[in-house]
């Protein structure tokens, strides 16, 4: 077999690879409470202006920095009334572990 049909055939599962384990690492991410192993730690929080309740029944869900999969990096959601999706539900913010080696465990806030 001649090196470049070698290096053809190698290239796709050398691609599948290296993201492989970013796959592992955020399956399941959408739904609240789900944690992910990130590299490297969240920035400061944002300031942040909280403006007027806009009706009853909206609860204030502070700023947070989110980690976006697609970028492989933090990204501000920035707070905001929200209305929570039953009666008696709790927000329950956002959690930052950090991890031996460097790494940062990430559980996203949700509804619960």
């Amino acid at each position: 077999m001649s090196k470049k049909i070698l290096l053809r055939s190698l290239l796709p599962l050398l691609a599948l690879l290296a993201v492989a384990p970013l796959v592992g690492c955020y399956a399941g991410y959408e739904g609240g409470g789900v944690g992910v192993e990130v590299g490297l730690p969240p920035p400061a929080l944002q300031a942040e202006v909280r403006v007027d309740s806009p009706g009853e029944g909206y609860f204030w869900v502070p700023g947070f920095w989110d980690w976006d999969v697609a970028r492989a990096d933090w990204v501000w959601a920035g707070g905001g009334w929200q209305r929570p999706p039953h009666e008696h539900a709790v927000w329950v913010a956002p959690r930052y572990h950090q991890r031996r080696g460097g790494h940062w465990r990430y559980e996203r806030g949700h509804w619960q």
